[in-house]
């Protein structure tokens, strides 16, 4: 019998696809009406094959029959091979293939740090958590919202926690405070508060250092309360506002941002930039 891939990518309908939307109406129209497949990048791929590496590393610990999953090392090669096959060229297809050594040596270190000292109980491991918000209050109309939970662990209160792997390059406590504020961990609150009410605990950051000398930390996010309390009301107008141009076809047609905060932030410049200045030429 082939083993299990666990699926650490994107859910259905998440906060990255509502998160294009509400910076750019035109980018996400790029992507989700002119069907543009953007390049990926570095840290996406990386981030990608660590996800389902420790996906892999928290499945086998929780079920019975651990064979019947990769390895966390098994599981990284197989999912870049998987990409590696779909790569549109040759630099693509290279950054997936090149990627497995030095993540499968960050994921070594994880397990080195955490196998003798973690007392987590794993409750879910990628788990894809579904809404059917009304686009009013009361209305039979709704729209799905989706996220995948990373990992939902139990701690010795009872208490049921949210960890959100993050990699980077850098731990830093300055770096925490751009998350609080993130759609991904407000609508987080709200699946944890909604699933488990009084007994959630909220959320953590499980970051890994990719870098070497790899370096770890767990961090408990701090409280945003207002943002959390207006985050549905944000995908509402979010929705509503993909739906009032849903009519249009051409990319070109949805408002832009027209920013240098936004078309060319601090990683960058968005993959849309040379669409928007100048034009689709296979439009």
């Amino acid at each position: 019998m082939s083993k299990i891939l666990v699926d650490a990518g994107p859910s259905e309908r998440g906060w990255h696809g509502f998160e294009n939307a509400a910076r750019c109406l035109r980018y996400w129209a790029w992507g989700k009406v002119g069907g543009k497949k953007f390049a990926v990048t570095e840290p996406l791929v990386k981030g990608s094959l660590i996800h389902v590496g420790l996906a892999h590393y928290y499945q086998q610990k929780s079920v019975e029959n651990p064979d019947d999953y990769y390895t966390p090392a098994e599981a990284i090669t197989v999912l870049a091979q998987e990409e590696a096959d779909k790569a549109r060229d040759f630099n693509e297809r290279n950054l997936w293939l090149s990627s497995v050594a030095p993540i499968i040596g960050a994921m070594d270190a994880y397990e080195h740090e955490y196998d003798s000292r973690c007392n987590w109980k794993v409750v879910a491991v990628e788990k894809e958590l579904r809404a059917h918000i009304p686009i009013e209050k009361g209305s039979d109309d709704t729209f799905l919202f989706t996220q995948r939970a990373d990992l939902i662990v139990e701690d010795g209160h009872g208490f049921k926690w949210i960890v959100d792997h993050k990699s980077c390059y850098r731990i830093t406590g300055k770096t925490l405070r751009q998350f609080i504020l993130s759609g991904q961990f407000l609508g987080y609150q709200v699946f944890g508060r909604k699933m488990y009410g009084n007994k959630f605990g909220g959320l953590i950051l499980n970051r890994v250092k990719l870098s070497q000398p790899h370096g770890f930390d767990r961090c408990s996010l701090e409280p945003a309360p207002a943002a959390v309390s207006g985050f549905i009301r944000m995908l509402r107008q979010t929705e509503q506002r993909i739906r009032d141009y849903s009519h249009l076809t051409d990319p070109m047609d949805y408002p832009p941002v027209f920013s240098e905060q936004v078309c060319y932030g601090k990683y960058g410049q968005c993959p849309a930039f040379e669409l928007c200045r100048w034009g689709d030429d296979n439009g």
